[in-house]
């Protein structure tokens, strides 16, 4: 007489071997996902810091910071202005940034930096452009 199948024992070694693999690879996952979300948060960042930078650029004469100063522009100018694509999402919130999100311009004697103030990063006030 031959049988045909698995016996209980072979299924349960299957089954605590998945689950092994499970508990070392999920973890694994989860944490390149977090990673990789934050270094597209980054990049986004950086995008908008770039798109302050060409509003700079372009308007350099009618702006006036002067060396030590700082000023502040929303997003929501810098899209108006086409410095920028109209939907910008976070990638670790999945919400789009609000367009009154400042992005701080501070006139250095080494040139122009700037900072983008989201929810949970400290901004001074400074007056707008």
């Amino acid at each position: 007489m031959k049988k045909n199948g698995f016996t209980l024992v072979e299924l349960l070694g299957v089954i605590t071997i998945l689950a092994m693999l499970g508990l070392i690879i999920v973890p694994v996952v989860s944490n390149i996902l977090s990673d990789k979300k934050r270094e597209l948060y980054n990049i986004q960042i950086r995008n908008i810091e770039s798109g302050a930078s060409n509003y700079v650029a372009d308007h350099i004469f009618e702006i006036n910071i002067p060396i030590g100063s700082s000023r502040g522009i929303t997003l929501g100018r810098l899209k108006d202005g086409g410095y920028l694509d109209d939907s910008i999402v976070d990638p670790i919130s999945r919400v789009e940034f609000d367009n009154s999100t400042v992005i701080i311009i501070t006139n250095t004697s080494n040139g122009f930096v700037f900072k983008v103030c989201v929810s949970g990063v400290s901004c001074d006030a400074v007056s707008e452009l």
